[in-house]
């Protein structure tokens, strides 16, 4: 088991990479009243981004209100992560609002998945394992990082939004390796990244929406700029040292995050929603 100094070393450089991760671009990152009533995919991107955010926000900050949950050793690192979230929340807000979108009313969660004991609970003991709240927070930072990817052609059109999305989106994903290493630590069999569909999550079949279609061996470029070439990732692979056909497709899969579509998006997050 990593030692306490590799943990603290490691939590020191997530805060390190947050706080240069979002320079002063925000003066320049606005939509343009003319561009929004046109085709509102910018304000519809960041709307969607924000309620990403959101949910994460809510599920820290309900966390840590349960100190005996969580230990005490990875506290500060739930609660970085928490600062973090709320960092990217109030910069899309005020993204969002100085472009003169309205925001919508926050939702109310439930992070056991029952929609207010209306349905089954996918997570029963979200608030009372550790465990189980690590391995939400994995899945929910997970998401995050394919709901983000799914947002960025949106965005291409100003350059000063697709670099402050960007720089979150990057530190979304150093929260996801960051949540997998101290479930590693706590004895979870599971990779830094994404490889597969992960088993369909660390608690299948709950968390399958999340990691559906993290499988595929080919990527299509499909955004415009670039030519729709469909490339195998198999191919691409060192043919040194010999890899198995298990090693060689597991290794193709985590080539790549594959983004979520608004659909897809807004369907999982409706799993936590009352």
């Amino acid at each position: 088991m990593p030692q306490p100094t590799e943990r603290r070393t490691a939590l020191a450089q997530l805060a390190r990479t947050a706080a240069v991760a979002l320079p002063a671009v925000l003066a320049g990152a606005v939509v343009t009243p003319a561009t929004a009533q046109r085709s509102g995919t910018l304000l519809d991107a960041l709307l969607l981004i924000l309620r990403v955010e959101w949910l994460q926000e809510a599920f820290y900050s309900r966390l840590l209100t349960a100190p005996t949950v969580v230990p005490a050793a990875i506290q500060p690192d739930l609660a970085l992560i928490r600062a973090q979230q709320q960092q990217h929340v109030a910069l899309l807000e005020n993204v969002i609002s100085t472009s003169g979108g309205v925001l919508p009313t926050r939702p109310t969660y439930d992070f056991t998945g029952s929609h207010g004991q209306t349905t089954p609970s996918l997570f029963p003991d979200v608030f009372t394992s550790a465990d189980t709240a690590l391995a939400v927070a994995q899945v929910l930072e997970d998401f995050s990082v394919r709901a983000y990817q799914g947002q960025l052609a949106s965005l291409m059109s100003n350059n000063d939004l697709m670099d402050l999305v960007v720089r979150m989106y990057a530190v979304e994903g150093r929260h996801a390796a960051h949540l997998r290493r101290l479930r590693q630590q706590r004895g979870a069999s599971v990779k830094p990244w994404i490889s597969g569909t992960d088993g369909d999550g660390p608690i299948p079949p709950a968390t399958a929406p999340i990691y559906a279609g993290e499988g595929q061996l080919e990527q299509l470029a499909t955004v415009s700029v670039y030519p729709p070439v469909k490339t195998s990732l198999v191919a691409l692979l060192p043919t040194l040292p010999v890899l198995t056909d298990a090693e060689q497709k597991a290794a193709a899969t985590e080539a790549y995050d594959e983004p979520l579509t608004t659909a897809e998006a807004q369907r999982i997050m409706a799993l936590f929603v009352i």
